[in-house]
């Protein structure tokens, strides 16, 4: 008897921190994406993605600007 109570405890108490563990992993993944779409938007305007990456000053010549020179 004592054996099956603490076994229907212990599967409760692991019921209740998963379901906390689980909330918690949603709301994580949840402002991550949140984030992500904030940090692309943001990537849209020209003087803010001068400031946030390093690659635009790294790459050469526009294709385009190329083939007019040509």
């Amino acid at each position: 008897m004592n054996n099956r109570h603490s076994s229907r405890r212990y599967e409760r108490l692991y019921y209740v921190l998963s379901k906390r563990m689980e909330r918690r992993a949603l709301i994580l993944i949840t402002s991550l994406l949140i984030l992500l779409v904030i940090y692309q938007l943001l990537l849209l305007v020209p003087d803010m993605k001068r400031n946030m990456t390093s690659i635009d000053r790294l790459e050469g010549t526009p294709i385009q600007m190329q083939t007019l020179h040509e």
